[in-house]
């Protein structure tokens, strides 16, 4: 599996037609000259069509370019913005308006946009598109890196993504060179890959052995003298590096383990405390 960075995928709502023609003009320009890791997918001046265009489970790799009044439009920017950042922290959400006013009423939705564009003074804005999104790609690759949160992998040119919480473990196929065996909660996949290379790019999956990578999130049993664990789905995985997992298990990860029930000693120790805090009960 190669190491890519995600695109970052921009959404335009403006009601002007000419003046969306120039906000996607100068974007298009922009992100072809400086080779950005961006894409226009929609434009449109309807906000009930950019609802439509949107899949509202996957906005976290989005950037939307909103105006806020859409004159014939029962939904406005400011709608359109608050219906998105109940689904995502993570999209970033800049308005271009001629209504600055409206910026107290940003606030009070708490919606937290990138910034809020005066769409009346050109050269500003044009200023301002450019460094938004070079802006938005840096705040995007930084995610990337520091805690990924979708497992992503290709067949046959097909992209497929795992939620990483999901995943419970990746190995090497047995017998066959230069392809990987996925295990998630809900999804068992084979797909082509290098084991070295998905360790480089999840950082918190654990190399616990030349042939697994695993989450260890999903360890429910350590077995450190048959240098074995057991994962939430019961499958059993070989340890070489027995020392490192140890560590993170015994650290980290008991919480996960399943809750032991209280042995006879203790439960008559509680029924004791129960009769002495209440004698008259008893």
């Amino acid at each position: 599996m190669t190491n890519h960075q995600t695109m970052l995928k921009i959404f335009i709502l403006e009601d002007n037609a000419d003046f969306l023609n120039f906000l996607e003009s100068t974007l298009r320009n922009y992100i072809m000259i400086e080779a950005l890791h961006a894409e226009i997918k929609f434009t449109t001046q309807s906000a009930t069509d950019l609802l439509d265009a949107v899949d509202l489970e996957e906005i976290n790799d989005c950037l939307f370019l909103l105006d806020i009044d859409i004159p014939g439009s029962s939904v406005s920017g400011i709608d359109i913005a608050t219906i998105l950042r109940k689904k995502s922290l993570y999209a970033d959400i800049m308005f271009i308006t001629s209504h600055t006013e409206e910026a107290l009423s940003i606030l009070a939705h708490k919606i937290a946009p990138l910034d809020l564009i005066d769409k009346s003074v050109l050269f500003e804005v044009e200023a301002r598109l450019r460094s938004n999104i070079v802006y938005a790609i840096k705040r995007l690759k930084a995610r990337q890196l520091q805690s990924p949160r979708l497992f992503n992998y290709s067949i046959d040119s097909n992209l497929f993504t795992v939620i990483l919480d999901e995943l419970l473990y990746i190995q090497t196929t047995p017998g066959i060179s230069g392809t990987l065996e996925l295990h998630a909660e809900r999804e068992i996949a084979t797909f082509p890959g290098n084991l070295k290379e998905v360790s480089l790019q999840y950082p918190t999956l654990f190399r616990c052995h030349r042939s697994i990578l695993l989450n260890p999130t999903h360890i429910s049993k350590l077995d450190t003298h048959g240098r074995f664990v057991y994962m939430d789905n019961q499958d059993k995985l070989e340890v070489s590096i027995r020392s490192g997992l140890k560590s993170i298990f015994e650290t980290d990860f008991k919480r996960h383990s399943e809750p032991r029930l209280p042995s006879t000693a203790q439960i008559n120790h509680q029924l004791r405390l129960i009769t002495y805090l209440n004698p008259g009960k008893h």
